[in-house]
């Protein structure tokens, strides 16, 4: 059997790059055919040619990592160039009938539906600048129930019918860290052809110590034909929201995503068996994770890798007077509650004035041993999550909330969305004083 073959290509730097990292998003046609140059090169190092993926007519669809409703200076999405690259290049260069871009972006009923995600994103002019013949938004389309054979935690899948229609697929994730999964490439980038259902279902569904199985699990059910990773500015730190942009100028390519990934993440600094999406799907023999046995071509490996600044996903200590409580709790609850304060903290609120305004926070997810209920007495207790209930210790957080000066629950299991909702919540507590009744009922 041949071993997998992935393109490493340097992109010649963007002129745009500079403006774009300190703040304000650019279009120049030069920088988007620099971009594109290197889309070329490494499709055809990787494949030979587009027609090696798509025939005559046939419908191609195009993935990119539309995360959430968030600009392109947020480095969250996908740069606009690449998509407005990729689309021209493969208009240009294939035999497809039709290309489409399409994605559905994470925790929509919180963060933003696909079509002003798409907007604010600047994907879809992107897209249309590079000749799409439509842009879908996923969450307007109908799914298909598909069972998936031989998954372990994530037997069930509806995927949107777009996905499932499309001749050719090609997977355009973001290279940037995660702080769920350690990175985010073309396994996670999956996580969007299904919908959002609430609280714990579908696409938020198995984010507890699962994550990685479920994205094995959901790529056996639909593969990519190529996936082409997006590393012109890339994100280290507190991915795949919060972090900070890192320069790289990269185009990397392969018709395998599992070795497409493991090549990315090395790139990175990581070790590709450190990504749990990777590691599964390896396991599986759903692809290549060592990269000892993956052909590279264009640039070494070795020669382009950089260390990025790892996500933490501790929420405890974040802040005096806000306080997590998370003891016998899974990632599930914890890693997303830290991204809700990571984000908090990048609204700007002082924390002191808050505190002297409106009182002290207690955050509490799972079983919490060492918990003393009058510790919650007259401040605003956020619950998280369904097994808290399950745990002897349950008593203690009903006792707390007896005490609390205002409750807040956050149902399911895992309750992603409190990646959002909390970080929307403490901030309309610091606004008004109070935390809406519809967030506090639920």
């Amino acid at each position: 059997m041949s071993q997998p073959k992935i393109a490493i290509v340097k992109c010649d730097r963007p002129e745009g790059n500079s403006s774009f990292i300190a703040g304000k998003f650019i279009h120049r046609a030069d920088d988007v055919a620099k971009l594109k140059a290197a889309v070329k090169k490494a499709v055809e190092l990787a494949i030979g040619s587009p027609d090696a993926i798509i025939k005559r007519g046939q419908k191609v669809l195009i993935k990119p990592n539309l995360a959430f409703q968030a600009p392109p200076e947020s480095f969250a999405v996908v740069d606009p160039r690449m998509i407005e690259a990729v689309v021209s290049y493969f208009k240009e260069n294939s035999q497809a009938g039709e290309i489409w871009v399409g994605d559905n972006p994470s925790l929509g009923m919180h963060v933003g539906r696909a079509k002003p995600a798409f907007h604010v994103s600047g994907m879809e002019e992107a897209a249309q600048r590079g000749g799409a013949d439509k842009v879908i938004y996923f969450d307007e389309t109908a799914v298909v129930e598909v069972e998936i054979p031989n998954a372990k935690v994530f037997k069930k899948a509806a995927i949107f019918k777009p996905v499932l229609d499309a001749d050719v697929i090609i997977n355009l994730p973001k290279m940037k860290v995660h702080i769920a999964g350690q990175v985010t490439l073309g396994l996670k980038n999956w996580n969007g052809i299904i919908p959002n259902v609430h609280p714990s279902a579908q696409q938020q569904a198995a984010h507890r110590i699962d994550l990685g199985q479920k994205m094995a699990d959901l790529y056996r059910a639909v593969k990519a034909d190529l996936t082409i990773v997006d590393g012109i500015i890339g994100m280290e730190g507190q991915g795949p929201h919060a972090g900070v942009p890192i320069e790289m100028n990269l185009v990397i390519a392969g018709a395998d995503t599992v070795a497409t990934d493991a090549v990315t993440s090395y790139v990175m600094g990581f070790e590709p068996i450190e990504i749990p999406a990777v590691r599964c799907a390896a396991a599986e023999g759903l692809g290549e994770m060592d990269v000892k046995k993956i052909t590279v071509v264009g640039e070494p490996a070795d020669a382009v890798r950089r260390f990025f600044r790892r996500p933490n996903d501790n929420p405890v200590g974040m802040y005096q007077g806000l306080t997590v409580y998370a003891q016998q709790t899974c990632p599930g609850c914890y890693v997303n509650v830290r991204g809700a304060l990571d984000s908090f903290h990048n609204s700007g609120i002082s924390m002191p004035e808050f505190l002297k305004e409106r009182g002290e926070v207690v955050v509490v997810a799972g079983g919490l041993p060492d918990f003393d209920p009058q510790f919650a007495e007259n401040k605003h207790l956020f619950i998280c999550g369904d097994c808290w209930e399950y745990f002897p210790t349950a008593g203690n957080i009903r006792e707390a909330a007896k005490v609390a000066k205002s409750v807040t629950y956050y149902p399911g299991c895992a309750p992603v969305y409190i990646f959002a909702q909390l970080n929307m919540d403490l901030q309309q507590l610091a606004k008004s004083g109070s935390v809406s009744p519809v967030a506090a009922a639920r």
